[in-house]
């Protein structure tokens, strides 16, 4: 019995001081206080809170929105987690990709400004924003976990949710000198149609409403890594490629918006934050930062490439079943490279930001009204840093509102400054949901 428990104090201490080697790298190193603290009680309020306020205006049909809302986000965001088991930042759990956190958050915030506008909805989305700061503050999450988290959210409470004011029938709280009560007022045919699958025929599926020039757009995929390759000042190149690769393929997603101008021009953003986390045992010395790393030492690689696109593009065939979308942008990203030993105490990094000029073109051609292909190709170009995406795509339109398309591209980067050479190649898939309005 004395030998069993001997062995079991040793098994948990071997445990224990195997978990403490990992964390004692920065790069592992978790955070918490007050700021995470606050995230992790919003992340309830939001939704709650949301629940709570429609049952006592008496908004029942708000409270069953809600609830629809969030069980859709729940069950996607558990879905993606089991699916991609993307390894959190911390390097505690397989399941950091999407933001269950931001995700449950947004769901009351965006709720909130669907169903009551614009007065309660602004607070509510900021303080699920502050939710999603917290988790990567903690190191709990990278920031597409949260990004994907909070689109995930906003797009099913779209799909749910509709004005309170649309309601046919209306309950408004009132107060009186001395009083408290409710009004309760019922209009037929008020809210109009319930949705737009049932208020449309399905001839008219996929027609375009010219009226609906914006739209917003979330890409999820995973991205194959081809080559990292990072040389530091004077040293020889290493390949982040060779490192274990745990996390490959790497989530890659994307949040993207159409602005339009007018009915021929529009503005279109988006913002990629590419992250990638591996360890290795190095067969051979590597130098980085000022800092060496030893043959046989088992090393932790941190690489960040967030990615911001800006164009203004012409749609040169606007009454065509092609399509030739033409324009010029600007890239701006932030590029930081970290290394450090497993056990800690060797970190270096490199950090840099880009700006460049970008020209971008896609052709496409529109096969029936709900299915279209297109391939796209931007190219940046500067002193420093150049890259090239090409891309094809097939999409579905559900409405004049909900469409979807599959998605499968190349995408290349090359940097190079007085400190750091680095060539990235990865190709990318996935799918994209985006909503116009």
């Amino acid at each position: 019995m004395k030998i069993k428990i001997k062995q079991i104090v040793a098994a948990i201490s071997t445990a224990l001081l195997s978990t403490s080697a990992i964390a004692q790298s920065e790069i592992f190193a978790g955070q918490s206080g007050t700021f995470s603290d606050i995230g992790d009680v919003v992340q309830i309020l939001l939704p709650a809170g949301g629940l709570a306020g429609s049952l006592w205006i008496g908004d029942t049909e708000g409270a069953w929105q809600l609830t629809k809302g969030v069980a859709t986000t729940a069950a996607i965001t558990h879905t993606l987690k089991f699916s991609y088991a993307r390894l959190r930042p911390d390097g505690s759990e397989h399941n950091s990709f999407p933001s269950g956190h931001t995700s449950a958050a947004f769901s009351g915030a965006a709720y909130i400004h669907h169903r009551y506008g614009n007065a309660w909805g602004i607070p509510a989305y900021g303080a699920a924003a502050f939710v999603g700061a917290s988790r990567v503050w903690a190191n709990r999450h990278y920031l597409d976990d949260v990004m994907a988290g909070g689109s995930i959210a906003v797009l099913s409470s779209l799909y749910w949710t509709e004005p309170y004011n649309r309601s046919d029938f209306v309950i408004t709280p009132t107060i009186g000198e001395g009083s408290v009560g409710l009004a309760m007022n019922y209009t037929p045919g008020r809210a109009g149609p319930k949705s737009a699958i049932e208020s449309k025929h399905k001839s008219d599926w996929g027609s375009v409403d010219k009226s609906y020039r914006n739209s917003y757009e979330l890409f999820i995929g995973g991205a194959d890594t081809k080559e990292n390759s990072i040389q530091d000042t004077g040293n020889q190149a290493f390949d982040l490629y060779d490192f274990s690769r745990e996390s490959e393929p790497h989530t890659y997603s994307s949040a993207r918006v159409k602005w339009g101008v007018d009915e021929t021009q529009y503005l279109y953003f988006s913002l990629t934050p590419f992250e990638a986390r591996d360890t290795v045992k190095l067969n051979e010395d590597i130098h980085f930062g000022g800092k060496q790393y030893r043959a046989g030492k088992e090393v932790v690689s941190a690489y960040r490439l967030y990615g911001l696109t800006a164009d203004y593009l012409f749609e040169l065939l606007p009454n065509s079943d092609w399509k030739l979308d033409v324009g010029a942008g600007l890239n701006i990203n932030h590029l930081s490279i970290r290394l450090d030993d497993i056990e800690g105490d060797n970190l270096s990094e490199r950090d840099d930001w880009f700006i460049a000029p970008a020209a971008m073109a896609e052709l496409g051609y529109q096969f029936t009204d709900t299915i279209s292909g297109s391939i796209g190709y931007r190219a940046s170009f500067s002193g420093t840093a150049d890259s090239q995406d090409v891309w094809v795509s097939l999409g579905y339109r559900f409405d004049e509102r909900w469409s979807a398309s599959l998605v499968a591209g190349q995408f290349e980067q090359q940097v190079e400054t007085k400190e750091l050479v680095n060539d990235l190649s990865l190709s990318y898939g996935g799918f994209t949901v985006a909503y116009a309005f």
